[in-house]
């Protein structure tokens, strides 16, 4: 297992995986908590599963998420697919 990943270090892969500067606090945070859940280990095969869908199966997740009361933009979904796949890194 890694050390906690700094906002600098994370910030950074943002940028460089969205091609803009990226500072976001909240995003950071979940960061954490995706962190902190995957060190169980279903919940960490369950993320893992996450950053392997295709276009189609991002589509559902979406709208399952929307279902469940929280709205997402494609680019949100991919941000924070992003940010598991960043998280995962850290518990590995």
């Amino acid at each position: 297992m890694r050390s906690r990943p700094t906002k600098k270090s994370f910030y950074e892969y943002m940028s460089t995986r969205f091609n803009r500067n990226y500072k976001d606090a909240e995003t950071y945070e979940a960061l954490l908590e995706i962190i902190a859940d995957a060190r169980d280990e279903s919940n960490f095969m369950d993320l893992a599963e996450l950053t392997l869908m295709n276009r189609t199966d991002r589509l559902i997740y979406r709208n399952k998420r929307a279902c469940e009361g929280t709205e997402m933009t494609p680019a949100q979904v991919d941000e924070y697919l992003a940010t598991v796949e960043f998280a995962l890194e850290f518990v590995t």
